[in-house]
Order: C-alpha cells, then sequence, then structure tokens
C-alpha cells in the first residue's frame, strides 16, 4: 500500500486514529503511537476525542482479528486465511493442501510417498502460523505499528524470483493436465515414485542459478 499523502512512495505505518497510510515523511510518532498531520492537529487543537469515518473502519478491521483465534483457525485449511479476510489466499491454500494430499495418496508406498506425506505435513503446519502473523500485523498496523513478519521475510525471499506468474501458471496447467489424464486412465500417479527425484534436479537447478546470478553481482 502507498502513502496516503504521497502516491508513489511505499507506506511504513498507519495513523492510529483515521487509518490513513503514512510513509516516513508523514509519519508522527507520539511515544508508541503514530499519527498522521491531521489527526495530531486534531489533538493539539483539542479534538481528540472526535472518532473520524476513518477510524471507524479502522475500528472494524481490528475487531475480530484475534492472532490466537486465526491460529486455531488455521488448523483447518483455508479458514485461517478466510478470518483475516484473504479469500483468495484461502483458495490457494485448500488447493495446495489438497494437491500435495491426493499426490500422497496416489502414490501407494512408492519412494516417494514419504516425501509428498512430508510436504503435505509441513504445509499444514504452515497454514496456521501464517494465520496467526498475518492477523497479527493486521492488528499492529490498526494501531499504527509496522510489524515484519517470518512470513514477511519468506515472500520477500520468493519475491526475487523471476517470472513468479508465468511459472505459477505453467506448474497449474501441468498439475490439472495430470489429474485430468489420471482420470482417463492415461497417466497414472504411482508414476511420479519413479519420477520425483526431477523435483530435486529442478531445485538443484535453482540454487545454482541464483548462486550464479550472485557472483556475478
Amino acid at each position: 500500500m502507498n502513502c496516503a499523502n504521497h502516491a508513489e512512495v511505499q507506506n511504513v505505518a498507519f495513523c492510529i486514529r483515521c487509518g490513513r497510510a503514512l510513509c516516513k515523511e508523514c509519519v508522527h510518532q507520539v511515544r508508541a503511537s503514530v499519527y498522521c498531520d491531521s489527526c495530531l492537529g486534531d489533538i493539539v487543537e483539542g479534538k481528540g476525542s472526535t472518532i473520524s469515518n476513518g477510524s471507524a473502519k479502522a475500528g472494524k478491521v481490528v475487531a475480530g482479528t484475534s492472532p490466537g483465534a486465526a491460529f486455531a483457525l488455521g488448523l483447518i485449511p483455508g479458514v485461517g486465511a478466510i478470518y483475516n479476510g484473504e479469500f483468495l489466499k484461502a483458495a490457494a491454500h485448500i488447493l495446495i493442501f489438497g494437491v500435495l494430499v491426493t499426490i500422497n495418496e496416489g502414490l501407494n508406498g512408492s519412494p516417494a510417498d514419504a516425501l509428498f506425506g512430508m510436504l503435505a505435513f509441513g504445509f499444514y503446519v504452515y497454514m496456521p502460523f501464517e494465520a496467526y502473523y498475518t492477523a497479527r500485523k493486521i492488528k499492529l498496523q490498526a494501531e499504527g505499528i509496522e510489524l515484519e513478519t517470518p512470513v514477511d521475510r519468506l515472500h520477500q525471499q520468493l519475491g526475487g524470483l523471476p517470472n513468479k506468474e508465468l511459472w505459477g501458471g505453467v506448474a497449474l496447467v501441468a498439475i490439472g493436465g495430470l489429474f485430468l489424464l489420471d482420470n482417463f486412465g492415461v497417466f497414472r500417479f504411482d508414476w511420479v515414485g519413479r519420477l520425483w527425484p526431477v523435483i530435486l534436479i529442478g531445485v538443484g537447478i535453482w540454487l545454482l542459478r541464483r548462486f550464479r546470478e550472485r557472483s556475478a553481482s
């Protein structure tokens, strides 16, 4: 989100009263609270008890956003993200978890069975923690505090991947095509048990490519 006063600048905090996004130049910090210029002026003029429409909207965002509740609901795939108001992310979580579980069940005790089982379990553990940190960040943002969570750092690392949308689309088309072929008996998921080392090769190539790019820079 960009600053409410400088549309070309990324925000670093939110006003605790009106909820406006603020960049570094627009932030007025009083102890642990962040205010915009307008709200700080109102307080100085004795209008501190006045609650603006923006503040009411910010209150609606905070209401019901409990990190603990988000963690508990996150144990159900997709529900934690729905609680935080992130419906597209909820659909993605359900899709990823469902695909991993389906592939794991289709391997029937092959060598890759344990690998995809661990991937499914790892993603299941990730979802409640992601919901917890997201809810905590939303709550603190409404108080004018910008929190960098472990999930943010993960997204920053993944943000360096080139052409994420391209490869994400290719992956979805490929997985959907494999499921379709499996339904018609043309492709069987137990073949994945023989081909799963390709995943390790792909990850290795990606790591080597990143190392090469860093060395070149």
